[in-house]
């Protein structure tokens, strides 16, 4: 019955030997037809996925834990078996998830839509607000010079996007997530050394996710009064993805396996499980880069790099 069920199952005894791996399993894991008796270390099982199927670390039994291994997104759940208070070994199940998050980051997209529009709306209002009641105590002077204050502010904006970063798909992005940012309280800022030219469509796009994805996580990460800067650099074949916050940084012990984990810095902080990261990876992965993250006197800074087409080839297509 095992065999003809959609999730994998993964059965170990207490020394960790795999006793039952249904075909699924297998298939996910790549593991080989004769795995059943041979023990994690043998067939090559180390970091996060070793220590989510043996219950080593942090994992806790009967809750789902994230997983990326060979491209794949996993929800692994792990199960202790006892019997008469001794451990027979224990029982995970899992489910590949990798179409569902991909699924989850495009559905992400339309959210951010809506809640720049919302965030956008409670703006103006404010602002609306502000000008209403100057007018009203007549203070028409200052309504002046409020409202060359927001526009300054707008348009200093509007000139650093537009002199650094030349994608119009990733500038609209960082322009959306200020909105949303300073609707928490959070200033988004722009790095002086930032240059991005245009991407090819399909390279910008994925650009946009990891950018997007990595300023999500900072305006978390900062909170009230903090601060997010983001810094874009290119070169002929490739684009870095720099993200510094104010906020708490990462703990030392999640550093190393925070995009393993699948968690958001919010979620880690909390315990929780989360797929931001997780998929930040995957994209950067696509591409032939990378993600890491360390800490810095002032919070966390996540650094992306990302194979990209040749800025010709990006030039010409868009121009097609």
């Amino acid at each position: 019955m095992l065999y003809g069920i959609a999730e994998g199952v993964i059965a170990l005894d207490p020394v960790g030997r795999l006793t039952l791996a249904n075909e699924v399993a297998r298939a996910l894991l790549d593991l080989p037809e004769e795995c059943v008796g041979r023990s994690l270390a043998q067939l090559g099982i180390e970091g996060r996925l070793r220590d989510v199927l043996s219950g080593n670390g942090t994992t806790a039994d009967q809750r789902d834990q994230v997983v990326v291994r060979g491209g794949r997104v996993l929800v692994m759940n792990r199960m202790t078996v006892t019997k008469d208070g001794r451990p027979l070994g224990s029982v995970t199940t899992l489910r590949d998830r990798t179409e569902l998050a991909r699924l989850e980051r495009e559905i992400g997209s339309f959210r951010s839509s809506t809640e720049l529009l919302r965030a956008q709306a409670h703006e103006f209002a404010n602002q609306l607000h502000t000008i209403s009641g100057l007018i009203q105590i007549g203070e028409q002077d200052e309504v002046v010079r409020y409202i060359r204050g927001l526009n300054q502010r707008r348009q200093s904006l509007d000139v650093t996007l537009s002199r650094r970063v030349r994608d119009t798909a990733v500038a609209a992005l960082l322009m959306a997530k200020a909105s949303l940012a300073a609707e928490r309280r959070v200033t988004l800022r722009i790095s002086d050394r930032t240059a991005l030219d245009r991407l090819a469509p399909e390279d910008a796009a994925d650009v946009a996710t990891v950018v997007g994805n990595l300023v999500d996580n900072a305006v978390d990460a900062a909170a009230h009064d903090g601060w997010v800067e983001v810094e874009l650099r290119q070169d002929a074949s490739s684009v870095e993805i720099v993200v510094r916050d104010s906020g708490p940084g990462v703990a030392p012990e999640l550093a190393r396996e925070v995009f393993a984990h699948g968690f958001t810095t919010k979620a880690a902080q909390e315990g929780q499980r989360g797929m931001g990261l997780a998929l930040t990876r995957l994209v950067c992965e696509r591409h032939g880069g990378e993600i890491s993250v360390t800490n810095t006197p002032e919070g966390a800074m996540f650094t992306a790099r990302m194979t990209v087409s040749h800025l010709t080839d990006a030039v010409a297509e868009g121009a097609t």
